[in-house]
């Protein structure tokens, strides 16, 4: 097998690819993300807002008196989300409402004025250090009650005819990305939307690659357990998979022959056992009129396991004569009526009552004679095993395109691990069915066969409280209204 045609290593290249996609386009963001505005583009601009908002409040601080510059924080908090403490060197404050400022927090600010710094800069904890190298933290975190805080320092005019003084405007939120103006996380978002839409197109072709023949050799193996050996896989590849249809192709041809020729065997066996069985019957009646009276009990037994050889010859040739060929039978519009008719007819006692409820218009697709002797050995079934329990229901319903057929009786049923065993060649559940009770195991077995050559199903269930149904689903006809 070629290196590259294995499952295992479709699958790791794949792996492999997509290891390199996701990280190219992490290097595509970061190394453009500076260049390109991802904040204009979805409407967004939370970069360098608090700088901006600085400017903007110190613009309008200095333009209004001391006494309002509450009213002034308090607007600008409602726009952006945030609330803002104004704090001066002195310690006195101008706060947008009323809030306490923890001791932590007075310390970052008292070093931000002990720092030389450009006008404007952040209180950056990486570059921002006072001259005794201590850090100020950009963004810090207080608790009891939990709240984030981050700080620019900005020019402030007290009267308008002194200098500005430097004050340290603090914006403060109970969310860690202050409603988006401290950190807008949409960036983030986008990449990881990008990498997670990159990884489920670039591993979705390779799945359905991957399931959806499995899932077609799922349903030929459920076809095969079910008996249905012309079963064929066409998956033209040279993977794992590709092995795995052919191994299943060549188990079903061998497994098809060897049904093929077991049952072409016992067909054989019980041709050939026919012509010596009728004679040794023929022979044991004239014997049983020419001896004694005290031996005609020993010739009655031995004829009675004549007999019973005689009917195993017969159910065999039966069975192998119901293994045809599908494409040589034709199958045609049958009267479904009629057929159960003949069938009823075929296998009724004079003890036992049969009620059948169909419609004289129900029509299938089906071989005439195939279908009588499907439902011929339903019935006898239903007579031989529940014949005495009450009477037997047959009907008939069509659903759809497909007409149900159901042979009902009110016998003891068969136990309920065994029902989907019935339909196998040589199959009696003990102790119901046995040789005084005249069956060989091949009545169901026949039935199956048939039905599936008249492509339909047939299945079997015990009834509540008690009771057994036997119900072959086939083709309605087309006309059939």
């Amino acid at each position: 097998m070629k290196p590259f045609s294995s499952l295992f290593s479709k699958i790791l290249l794949w792996f492999f690819m997509n290891l390199a996609l996701v990280a190219a386009v992490l290097v595509v963001f970061f190394a453009f993300g500076s260049q390109i505005d991802l904040h204009a583009i979805f409407g967004h601009q939370a970069s360098d807002r608090l700088r901006t908002a600085g400017r903007l409040i110190s613009h309008e601080l200095n333009q209004a008196p001391t006494a309002n510059w509450s009213d002034v924080l308090a607007r600008h908090a409602e726009i952006y989300q945030v609330d803002f403490a104004l704090l001066f060197k002195g310690g006195s404050q101008s706060l947008s409402k009323h809030m306490d400022i923890p001791e932590a927090v007075m310390k970052m600010v008292m070093g931000a004025f002990r720092t030389r710094s450009p006008k404007g800069e952040f209180l950056q904890p990486r570059k921002l250090r006072d001259k005794r190298g201590k850090k100020h933290r950009f963004m810090m975190r207080t608790k009891n009650p939990t709240r984030y805080w981050a700080g620019v320092r900005i020019p402030v005019s007290l009267t308008p005819s002194r200098p500005p003084v430097r004050a340290v405007l603090l914006a403060v939120s109970d969310s860690i990305t202050g409603n988006g103006f401290f950190f807008d996380p949409l960036p983030w978002i986008i990449v990881a939307a990008a990498v997670m839409l990159i990884s489920v197109l670039l591993w979705l072709p390779l799945l359905r690659n991957i399931t959806g023949p499995l899932a077609r050799m799922t349903r030929a193996a459920e076809e095969i357990a079910r008996g249905g050996f012309d079963v064929r896989i066409n998956e033209p590849r040279a993977d794992e998979i590709g092995r795995l249809a052919n191994a299943i192709n060549h188990m079903t041809s061998r497994l098809c022959g060897f049904v093929k020729g077991q049952k072409r065997f016992l067909g054989d066996v019980a041709h050939e056992l026919g012509s010596p069985i009728a004679r040794i019957q023929i022979g044991l009646g004239i014997l049983e009129h020419r001896v004694d009276a005290n031996n005609r009990k020993q010739v009655a037994d031995v004829m009675e396991d004549v007999t019973h050889m005689s009917n195993l010859v017969n159910e065999l040739l039966s069975f192998s004569r119901a293994e045809m060929d599908t494409a040589k039978v034709m199958l045609k519009t049958v009267e479904v009526l009629p057929v159960l008719e003949r069938a009823v007819q075929r296998e009724s006692m004079p003890a036992t009552k049969i009620i059948t409820k169909i419609d004289p218009k129900i029509r299938v697709m089906a071989d005439p004679e195939l279908l009588v002797r499907a439902l011929a050995n339903i019935i006898r079934n239903a007579v031989k095993y529940a014949g005495d329990a009450g009477p037997i229901h047959v009907s008939a319903k069509r659903q759809g395109n497909k007409t149900e057929i159901e042979v009902r009786d009110s016998g003891p049923g068969v136990p309920d691990d065994l029902v989907e065993q019935l339909f196998e060649p040589f199959f009696r559940p003990e102790p119901s069915r046995d040789r005084c009770s005249g069956g060989v195991g091949l009545g169901l077995a026949i039935v199956k066969t048939c039905i599936e050559t008249c492509k339909g199903t047939v299945s079997a269930r015990n009834l509540k409280p008690k009771g057994f149904a036997v119900t072959i689903i086939l083709t309605s006809d087309t006309y059939t209204k």
